[in-house]
């Protein structure tokens, strides 16, 4: 059918521009015959079906999510206090970077319980005149660019700038997983065994790409805090080391320096048991001070990375409209 209809298109144009007459049809009945046309194409687009893709999703039938316009409202920042207590890090059975595990004790803070969203990171953008997210070399950003989708394709040093001018920072990688795993140190939100669908990852699921913040809930952490295990990997505020679990001071922030920072949790591609909340992993960063400078180095970005923010305990919730939880 949608063959038979831009076949059908094109001739009407052929014949508009040939200078055929159009015997008894007026150009506002030909205006509106392109128009309905139009409505009806985009509605076959919108709802195509996903034969699998790189992240190795089964054929589905998936509804892309609208490019986002003036009316779409961003979700207000919600932060989730999570108290001082000891939490369970890292894990035996992982790679060799997630061990050893063991009991860290971390003083309380708070975090988002959201991953930063597309059209909150905007409203930064346009308040700072900082540069907009680079787009020019990822397929399909508006399918990921929805107002209450997670903000992808971003630095750490962007990801960094945002928390900062919310007057908080990025969570420590200890803070990201004990926000994550919760008091029981779970390897899912749901419990200790992956289960397909229960979070927006390469696993089988109604989305091809992001998902709006928060539409599994499934995946909530026993804090209350959602996509720890899918949407969107992370930008968290420590400089990666293959064995820093060995490490068992209380509140560990990493290394003073290094070439990567580290990412936590899982994206709409990964799959399989790549998506347990001990997974680590890192990005090429050079820091900078001001998101106008250009980097000597090469800062690492990617369509399935984002953030989200934190606060230490002692901060309180003061700043750009932050709500308590």
């Amino acid at each position: 059918m949608l063959d038979k209809r831009l076949k059908w298109a094109f001739f009407l144009v052929t014949l508009v521009f040939a200078g055929i007459p159009l015997a008894g049809i007026y150009h506002e009945d030909l205006a509106a015959l392109f128009e309905k046309l139009a409505i009806r194409l985009n509605s076959d687009y919108r709802q195509v079906q996903v034969r699998g893709n790189a992240s190795g999703k089964p054929a589905e039938i998936a509804k892309f999510p609208s490019v986002p316009t003036a009316a779409s409202q961003p979700i207000k920042d919600d932060m989730v206090f999570i108290p001082a207590s000891e939490f369970l890090r890292g894990y035996n059975g992982g790679g060799f970077d997630e061990k050893p595990e063991g009991r860290i004790m971390l003083d309380a803070y708070w975090i988002d319980r959201y991953e930063v969203a597309y059209g909150a990171y905007m409203a930064f953008v346009a308040a700072t005149e900082s540069p907009k997210p680079l787009t020019r070399y990822v397929k399909n950003f508006e399918k990921l660019s929805g107002a209450n989708q997670p903000i992808v394709n971003v630095s750490w040093n962007e990801a960094n700038a945002y928390c900062r001018y919310r007057g908080a920072r990025l969570p420590t990688e200890a803070e990201w997983e004990k926000a994550a795993r919760g008091p029981q140190g779970l390897l899912f939100p749901w419990g200790s065994e992956d289960r397909p669908g229960a979070a927006n990852t390469g696993n089988p699921d109604s989305y091809e790409f992001t998902a709006p913040v928060g539409s599994f809930p499934l995946d909530k952490s026993p804090y209350g805090v959602y996509d720890m295990t899918g949407n969107a990997m992370e930008w968290v505020a420590d400089w990666y080391q293959e064995d820093a679990y060995r490490e068992t001071t209380p509140n560990p922030r990493g290394p003073e320096t290094g070439g990567f920072k580290v990412i936590r949790g899982a994206s709409w591609e990964t799959a399989g048991k790549e998506t347990r909340l001990t997974v680590r992993l890192k990005g090429k960063v050079e820091v900078i001070d001001n998101l106008r400078d250009t980097p000597i180095g090469f800062n690492f970005r990617r369509e399935t990375i984002g953030f989200r923010c934190a606060r230490s305990g002692s901060d309180g919730l003061t700043n750009k409209g932050d709500k308590t939880s």
